[in-house]
Protein backbone atom coordinates (compact mmCIF):
# COMPACT_ATOMS: atom_id res chain seq x y z
CA UNK A 1 0.00 0.00 0.00
CA UNK A 2 1.27 3.35 -1.03
CA UNK A 3 1.64 6.05 1.32
CA UNK A 4 0.61 9.49 0.66
CA UNK A 5 2.64 12.73 0.10
CA UNK A 6 1.85 14.16 2.88
CA UNK A 7 0.65 18.53 1.55
CA UNK A 8 3.06 20.94 3.07
CA UNK A 9 1.15 23.35 5.38
CA UNK A 10 0.24 26.86 3.74
CA UNK A 11 2.08 29.09 5.76
CA UNK A 12 5.04 27.49 4.57
CA UNK A 13 4.98 26.90 0.61
CA UNK A 14 8.00 28.22 -1.71
CA UNK A 15 5.43 31.30 -2.51
CA UNK A 16 4.41 32.35 1.09
CA UNK A 17 8.17 31.69 2.44
CA UNK A 18 9.43 34.20 -0.46
CA UNK A 19 6.61 37.25 0.51
CA UNK A 20 7.51 36.13 4.82
CA UNK A 21 11.38 37.37 3.58
CA UNK A 22 10.63 40.25 1.86
CA UNK A 23 8.18 41.27 4.75
CA UNK A 24 11.03 41.05 7.30
CA UNK A 25 13.48 42.74 5.25
CA UNK A 26 11.10 45.63 4.40
CA UNK A 27 10.43 45.66 8.09
CA UNK A 28 14.24 45.65 9.30
CA UNK A 29 15.45 48.43 6.59
CA UNK A 30 12.06 50.66 8.19
CA UNK A 31 13.44 50.30 11.55
CA UNK A 32 16.84 51.07 10.15
CA UNK A 33 16.13 54.12 8.50
CA UNK A 34 13.57 54.83 11.50
CA UNK A 35 16.60 54.84 13.70
CA UNK A 36 18.80 56.84 11.46
CA UNK A 37 15.84 59.41 11.65
CA UNK A 38 15.51 59.74 15.13
CA UNK A 39 19.12 60.02 15.51
CA UNK A 40 19.48 62.90 13.26
CA UNK A 41 16.80 64.71 15.18
CA UNK A 42 18.52 63.69 18.82
CA UNK A 43 21.70 64.52 17.58
CA UNK A 44 24.14 66.70 19.98
CA UNK A 45 24.77 70.01 18.39
CA UNK A 46 28.28 70.99 19.84
CA UNK A 47 28.34 75.26 20.74
CA UNK A 48 31.68 76.90 21.37
CA UNK A 49 31.06 80.68 22.44
CA UNK A 50 34.18 83.26 23.20
CA UNK A 51 32.80 85.43 25.75
CA UNK A 52 33.19 89.49 25.93
CA UNK A 53 35.50 91.31 28.09
CA UNK A 54 34.21 90.87 31.77
CA UNK A 55 33.63 86.84 31.51
CA UNK A 56 30.77 85.11 33.84
CA UNK A 57 30.18 86.92 36.50
CA UNK A 58 29.87 89.98 35.12
CA UNK A 59 26.02 89.91 36.07
CA UNK A 60 25.47 91.84 32.78
CA UNK A 61 26.26 90.80 29.10
CA UNK A 62 28.02 87.58 29.52
CA UNK A 63 25.86 86.10 32.26
CA UNK A 64 22.65 86.68 29.41
CA UNK A 65 24.65 84.94 27.13
CA UNK A 66 25.23 82.12 29.48
CA UNK A 67 21.53 81.95 30.67
CA UNK A 68 21.16 81.91 26.88
CA UNK A 69 23.33 78.44 26.57
CA UNK A 70 21.82 76.57 29.44
CA UNK A 71 17.75 77.29 27.73
CA UNK A 72 19.42 76.10 24.63
CA UNK A 73 20.86 72.98 26.21
CA UNK A 74 17.46 72.32 28.01
CA UNK A 75 15.72 72.52 24.51
CA UNK A 76 17.61 71.23 22.20
CA UNK A 77 20.27 68.99 23.99
CA UNK A 78 23.09 70.68 22.80
CA UNK A 79 26.94 70.68 24.33
CA UNK A 80 28.62 73.95 24.65
CA UNK A 81 31.83 75.30 25.78
CA UNK A 82 32.91 79.02 26.70
CA UNK A 83 36.38 80.31 27.30
CA UNK A 84 37.23 83.65 28.21
CA UNK A 85 38.46 86.56 25.80
CA UNK A 86 42.16 87.28 26.29
CA UNK A 87 44.01 88.87 23.26
CA UNK A 88 43.63 88.93 19.19
CA UNK A 89 45.80 86.32 18.68
CA UNK A 90 44.69 83.98 21.72
CA UNK A 91 41.32 84.44 20.50
CA UNK A 92 41.97 83.67 17.16
CA UNK A 93 43.24 80.16 18.10
CA UNK A 94 40.07 79.60 20.25
CA UNK A 95 37.66 79.97 17.34
CA UNK A 96 39.89 78.14 14.99
CA UNK A 97 40.15 75.18 17.26
CA UNK A 98 36.22 75.03 17.67
CA UNK A 99 36.14 74.84 13.75
CA UNK A 100 38.56 72.07 13.59
CA UNK A 101 36.94 70.17 16.22
CA UNK A 102 33.86 70.42 14.12
CA UNK A 103 31.86 72.47 16.57
CA UNK A 104 28.36 73.19 14.45
CA UNK A 105 28.24 76.74 15.87
CA UNK A 106 30.66 79.49 16.29
CA UNK A 107 29.54 82.15 19.18
CA UNK A 108 31.21 85.56 19.89
CA UNK A 109 30.17 87.90 22.17
CA UNK A 110 31.07 91.53 21.54
CA UNK A 111 32.08 94.35 19.82
CA UNK A 112 35.93 93.49 20.53
CA UNK A 113 35.53 90.09 18.67
CA UNK A 114 34.68 91.92 14.92
CA UNK A 115 38.06 91.11 13.09
CA UNK A 116 38.85 87.80 14.64
CA UNK A 117 35.62 86.34 13.95
CA UNK A 118 36.18 87.90 10.14
CA UNK A 119 39.36 86.71 9.94
CA UNK A 120 38.42 82.74 11.47
CA UNK A 121 34.68 82.90 9.29
CA UNK A 122 37.25 84.10 5.65
CA UNK A 123 39.97 81.19 6.57
CA UNK A 124 37.52 78.15 7.45
CA UNK A 125 34.57 78.90 5.12
CA UNK A 126 32.57 75.36 6.26
CA UNK A 127 31.98 77.00 9.91
CA UNK A 128 29.09 78.83 10.83
CA UNK A 129 29.77 81.76 12.96
CA UNK A 130 27.54 84.40 15.18
CA UNK A 131 28.68 87.45 16.32
CA UNK A 132 26.41 88.71 19.10
CA UNK A 133 26.32 92.36 19.75
CA UNK A 134 28.85 93.48 16.43
CA UNK A 135 28.26 93.45 12.57
CA UNK A 136 30.57 91.01 10.92
CA UNK A 137 31.27 90.66 7.65
CA UNK A 138 31.25 86.78 6.00
CA UNK A 139 28.84 84.91 4.04
CA UNK A 140 28.97 82.18 7.07
CA UNK A 141 28.44 84.93 9.32
CA UNK A 142 25.12 86.01 11.32
CA UNK A 143 25.56 88.73 13.41
CA UNK A 144 22.65 89.74 15.89
CA UNK A 145 22.15 93.50 16.93
CA UNK A 146 20.87 95.51 19.49
CA UNK A 147 18.58 99.15 19.06
CA UNK A 148 19.71 99.98 22.30
CA UNK A 149 18.86 103.33 22.00
CA UNK A 150 14.96 102.63 22.10
CA UNK A 151 15.29 101.13 25.08
CA UNK A 152 17.62 104.12 27.13
CA UNK A 153 15.68 106.48 25.43
CA UNK A 154 13.07 105.09 28.47
CA UNK A 155 15.71 105.23 30.69
CA UNK A 156 16.17 108.30 30.32
CA UNK A 157 12.88 109.82 30.86
CA UNK A 158 13.06 107.54 33.96
CA UNK A 159 16.02 108.99 35.30
CA UNK A 160 14.90 112.47 34.53
CA UNK A 161 11.48 111.62 36.48
CA UNK A 162 13.23 110.71 39.56
CA UNK A 163 16.18 113.48 39.96
CA UNK A 164 15.57 115.50 42.55
CA UNK A 165 18.99 117.29 42.10
CA UNK A 166 18.03 117.74 37.95
CA UNK A 167 21.71 116.05 37.36
CA UNK A 168 21.92 112.77 35.95
CA UNK A 169 24.70 110.64 33.51
CA UNK A 170 25.85 107.54 32.48
CA UNK A 171 28.50 105.26 32.44
CA UNK A 172 29.71 103.26 29.07
CA UNK A 173 32.46 100.84 29.17
CA UNK A 174 34.23 102.01 26.18
CA UNK A 175 33.87 104.08 23.12
CA UNK A 176 32.01 101.51 21.26
CA UNK A 177 28.57 101.54 18.73
CA UNK A 178 26.61 99.92 21.16
CA UNK A 179 27.97 102.42 24.13
CA UNK A 180 27.61 105.34 21.48
CA UNK A 181 23.42 104.28 20.86
CA UNK A 182 23.27 103.95 24.71
CA UNK A 183 24.19 107.52 25.49
CA UNK A 184 22.83 109.08 22.91
CA UNK A 185 19.29 107.25 23.61
CA UNK A 186 19.46 107.85 27.14
CA UNK A 187 20.40 111.74 27.00
CA UNK A 188 17.35 112.20 24.07
CA UNK A 189 15.27 110.37 26.95
CA UNK A 190 16.06 112.84 29.35
CA UNK A 191 15.40 115.73 27.01
CA UNK A 192 12.39 114.47 26.32
CA UNK A 193 10.80 114.28 29.09
CA UNK A 194 12.59 117.55 31.20
CA UNK A 195 14.86 119.58 29.37
CA UNK A 196 15.53 121.15 32.21
CA UNK A 197 17.95 118.34 33.45
CA UNK A 198 21.63 118.53 33.20
CA UNK A 199 22.78 114.61 31.64
CA UNK A 200 26.07 113.99 31.28
CA UNK A 201 28.24 110.80 29.92
CA UNK A 202 31.67 109.54 31.08
CA UNK A 203 33.77 106.04 29.61
CA UNK A 204 35.52 103.98 31.92
CA UNK A 205 37.97 102.70 29.31
CA UNK A 206 37.05 99.45 30.51
CA UNK A 207 34.17 96.70 30.48
CA UNK A 208 36.02 94.55 33.03
CA UNK A 209 37.10 97.31 36.20
CA UNK A 210 35.08 97.66 38.94
CA UNK A 211 37.46 99.58 41.11
CA UNK A 212 37.51 102.07 37.83
CA UNK A 213 33.56 102.23 38.05
CA UNK A 214 33.47 102.91 41.46
CA UNK A 215 35.89 105.27 41.37
CA UNK A 216 34.24 107.35 38.41
CA UNK A 217 30.84 107.03 40.10
CA UNK A 218 31.93 108.06 43.65
CA UNK A 219 33.11 111.40 41.63
CA UNK A 220 29.98 112.02 39.93
CA UNK A 221 27.58 111.22 42.85
CA UNK A 222 30.15 113.65 44.98
CA UNK A 223 29.26 116.21 42.27
CA UNK A 224 25.63 116.57 42.58
CA UNK A 225 24.77 113.58 40.66
CA UNK A 226 21.92 111.36 41.79
CA UNK A 227 20.84 109.10 39.55
CA UNK A 228 23.89 107.20 37.14
CA UNK A 229 22.67 105.04 34.27
CA UNK A 230 25.18 101.85 33.91
CA UNK A 231 26.58 100.36 31.07
CA UNK A 232 29.87 99.10 31.79
CA UNK A 233 29.59 95.35 32.24
CA UNK A 234 31.60 94.29 35.32
CA UNK A 235 32.89 97.59 35.94
CA UNK A 236 29.46 98.76 36.98
CA UNK A 237 29.61 96.74 40.10
CA UNK A 238 31.37 99.36 41.02
CA UNK A 239 29.09 101.78 40.17
CA UNK A 240 25.91 100.36 41.80
CA UNK A 241 28.40 99.71 45.04
CA UNK A 242 29.35 103.91 44.39
CA UNK A 243 25.14 104.35 44.76
CA UNK A 244 24.88 101.76 47.76
CA UNK A 245 28.02 103.82 49.31
CA UNK A 246 26.21 107.65 48.89
CA UNK A 247 22.83 106.39 49.17
CA UNK A 248 22.36 107.51 45.76
CA UNK A 249 20.53 105.63 42.59
CA UNK A 250 21.60 103.82 39.46
CA UNK A 251 19.72 101.87 36.74
CA UNK A 252 21.00 99.33 34.42
CA UNK A 253 21.66 97.73 31.01
CA UNK A 254 21.93 94.39 32.55
CA UNK A 255 19.38 91.36 33.85
CA UNK A 256 18.06 92.44 37.51
CA UNK A 257 20.53 93.60 39.82
CA UNK A 258 18.32 94.86 42.42
CA UNK A 259 19.52 92.03 44.83
CA UNK A 260 22.92 93.78 45.13
CA UNK A 261 22.16 97.00 46.44
CA UNK A 262 18.26 97.11 47.42
CA UNK A 263 17.08 100.85 47.33
CA UNK A 264 19.65 101.68 45.31
CA UNK A 265 19.48 99.86 42.20
CA UNK A 266 15.89 101.15 40.49
CA UNK A 267 15.84 98.49 37.83
CA UNK A 268 17.61 97.57 34.52
CA UNK A 269 17.03 97.88 30.42
CA UNK A 270 18.46 94.17 29.83
CA UNK A 271 18.95 93.37 26.56
CA UNK A 272 18.26 89.73 25.68
CA UNK A 273 21.23 88.45 24.79
CA UNK A 274 20.41 85.32 25.93
CA UNK A 275 17.61 85.31 23.33
CA UNK A 276 19.58 86.33 20.56
CA UNK A 277 21.90 82.89 21.56
CA UNK A 278 19.12 80.76 21.75
CA UNK A 279 17.83 82.06 18.46
CA UNK A 280 21.18 81.44 16.74
CA UNK A 281 21.17 78.00 18.02
CA UNK A 282 17.49 77.22 17.01
CA UNK A 283 18.76 78.24 13.36
CA UNK A 284 21.52 75.61 13.43
CA UNK A 285 18.95 72.95 15.04
CA UNK A 286 15.97 74.09 12.48
CA UNK A 287 18.58 74.25 9.35
CA UNK A 288 17.37 77.78 8.41
CA UNK A 289 20.82 79.23 9.30
CA UNK A 290 21.71 82.63 7.43
CA UNK A 291 24.23 85.27 6.90
CA UNK A 292 23.33 88.58 7.59
CA UNK A 293 22.91 91.11 10.17
CA UNK A 294 19.39 90.99 12.30
CA UNK A 295 18.17 94.07 14.28
CA UNK A 296 16.13 93.44 17.71
CA UNK A 297 14.76 96.45 19.05
CA UNK A 298 12.09 97.22 21.54
CA UNK A 299 9.02 95.70 18.39
CA UNK A 300 11.03 92.61 18.58
CA UNK A 301 11.57 92.02 22.47
CA UNK A 302 15.48 92.18 22.14
CA UNK A 303 15.10 94.74 24.61
CA UNK A 304 13.23 94.28 28.35
CA UNK A 305 12.32 97.29 30.50
CA UNK A 306 12.85 96.34 34.44
CA UNK A 307 11.53 94.97 36.75
CA UNK A 308 11.97 97.88 38.66
CA UNK A 309 11.88 98.27 42.17
CA UNK A 310 7.84 99.81 43.05
CA UNK A 311 9.36 101.50 46.15
CA UNK A 312 11.09 104.10 43.98
CA UNK A 313 9.18 103.69 40.29
CA UNK A 314 5.35 105.07 40.81
CA UNK A 315 2.30 103.29 38.71
CA UNK A 316 2.48 106.82 36.91
CA UNK A 317 6.02 106.49 36.16
CA UNK A 318 5.41 102.68 34.77
CA UNK A 319 2.46 104.10 32.72
CA UNK A 320 4.47 107.00 31.31
CA UNK A 321 7.34 104.39 30.03
CA UNK A 322 5.08 102.11 28.76
CA UNK A 323 2.96 104.75 26.98
CA UNK A 324 6.33 105.34 25.08
CA UNK A 325 7.41 102.40 24.23
CA UNK A 326 4.55 101.43 22.14
CA UNK A 327 4.65 105.04 20.54
CA UNK A 328 8.32 103.62 19.89
CA UNK A 329 7.17 100.28 18.31
CA UNK A 330 4.55 102.16 16.75
CA UNK A 331 7.37 104.39 14.76
CA UNK A 332 4.97 107.80 16.78
CA UNK A 333 8.74 108.53 18.40
CA UNK A 334 12.21 107.72 16.39
CA UNK A 335 14.95 107.71 18.56
CA UNK A 336 18.23 108.23 16.91
CA UNK A 337 20.57 106.11 16.98
CA UNK A 338 23.65 108.47 17.21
Amino acid sequence: MSRSKKAPHPLFTGKTIRIAFVVVLVSILLAAAGCGSSGERSKILNVGVLLGSGGLGDKSFNDSAYSGLLEAQRKFNIRFETVNTVNKETDIKVLRSFVQNKYDLVIAIGFEHMETVQAVAQEFPQGRFAAIDFEAAGGNVASVVFREHEGDFLMGVLAAMMTRTKVVGVIGGADIPAIRRIISGFKQGVAYQDKTVTVWSDLAGSFSDPQAGLTLALSRYGQGTDIIHNAASKTGLGIIEAARQTGKLTTGTSGDQRYMAPGNVVGNRPKRVDTAVLTMVEAIKDGTFKSGVRSLGLKENGLSLGPFDEALVTRAMSDRLEDLRQKIVKGDIIVQAE
